[in-house]
């Protein structure tokens, strides 16, 4: 199976060229079903962690592979606010975020592997239950995110996508 006829894969012009780095990394699927899958596989990886791995960076002023897990649960929670409003017809622009500024004050550092994977599947269980209440007609509205147009139904492509990206990061330069 491909894609759903509520979550379609994403064309030009559903979002930014710029979220297609992320969108391009999704596999032929079900959207909902590989984020269920993904939201398992990616919390067994997270919770396999060591707290020496997690307490890593790979370079002066990059950050701990903590943090860049911690970079993925705030980016899922800002991307399913997103997807939320939009859904519901909310006309508002939603202003963009500064991901460093983000990460500069959490505390993801000082949180253990094991629970880092829990709040991760909490945080996708989420996005999963948000993602069952939306209909077609929802998903393809658009609303202004960080002063972009973007559709309903690329954020979940966007947020699975985000995954891969940042696991294939860990994998290349914190765990090589």
């Amino acid at each position: 199976m491909k894609s759903t006829p509520i979550f379609p894969r994403p064309s030009e012009g559903d979002c930014a060229e710029y979220y297609f780095r992320y969108i391009n990394l999704v596999p032929e699927v079900d959207i909902l079903t590989y984020l269920h899958t993904q939201r398992d596989w990616f919390g067994d990886w997270i919770e396999s962690l060591t707290p020496a791995q997690v307490a890593y960076s790979y370079a002066p002023g990059k950050w701990t592979l903590a943090e860049m897990i911690g970079h993925v649960l705030d980016t899922e929670r800002v991307f399913a606010f997103r997807m939320l409003a939009f859904s519901r017809g909310d006309e508002n622009k939603i202003p963009g975020f500064d991901q460093d500024t983000y990460v500069t004050n959490s505390i993801y550092n000082s949180i253990y592997p094991g629970d880092l994977a829990n709040e991760w599947r909490a945080v996708r269980s989420a996005t999963l239950y948000l993602a069952r209440t939306i209909d077609a007609e929802m998903a393809s509205r658009v609303g202004i995110a960080n002063e972009l147009p973007v559709k309903v139904l690329a954020f979940p492509y966007m947020m699975a996508g985000h995954v891969i990206h940042h696991y294939n990061v860990a994998r290349e330069r914190y765990l090589a």
